[in-house]
């Protein structure tokens, strides 16, 4: 398994026309593809889907804020029931390859404050120990789906 990350802390960049052609472009060729829509703004998510049928069917069951959310308040999750098959894509890939997505939410621009704040500790000790709970959480919902994720430690 490859991981390819697209990121650039600058806004119009193309960070999203890149990642849905190369997306596509390595599905086309064969290659099973997951693509994993973290930005708020959705861009990438309605690259794929569109905006009507996400806000129908997706936006309240199958994005990654159910996942963010049962970080925070602790409750089991699979990764997996998140992952969607963009049927504008699947249909011309000709079984060629496949094209997943993890679509975002326009919510989850407060999730970052909400993980700072369950990794925020009173001392290091305890921050370490919230940032790999946090951690082991994703790691073991990525394993499930057949990935693997090494688990690290932050940096003193």
């Amino acid at each position: 398994m490859k991981i390819v990350s697209v990121i650039n802390y600058k806004g119009g960049v193309g960070k999203t026309t890149v990642t849905s052609n190369l997306s596509a472009e390595l599905a086309w060729r064969g290659y099973n593809v997951l693509m994993i829509d973290l930005d708020p703004q959705t861009n990438l998510t309605f690259s794929f889907v569109r905006p009507d049928d996400w806000q129908k069917s997706l936006a309240e069951t199958k994005t990654i804020k159910q996942a963010f959310d049962s970080l925070i308040d602790g409750s089991s999750f699979d990764i997996n029931s998140l992952i969607i098959k963009p049927s504008r894509v699947s249909e011309r890939l000709n079984g060629k390859g496949k094209l997943d997505l993890i679509s975002s939410h326009l919510g989850p621009i407060n999730v970052d404050l909400d993980l700072a704040t369950l990794l925020a500790g009173a001392n290091m000790k305890q921050s370490k120990k919230n940032f790999l709970k946090v951690h082991r959480r994703l790691a073991d919902g990525m394993c499930a789906s057949g990935q693997h994720i090494s688990r690290t430690e932050p940096s003193r």
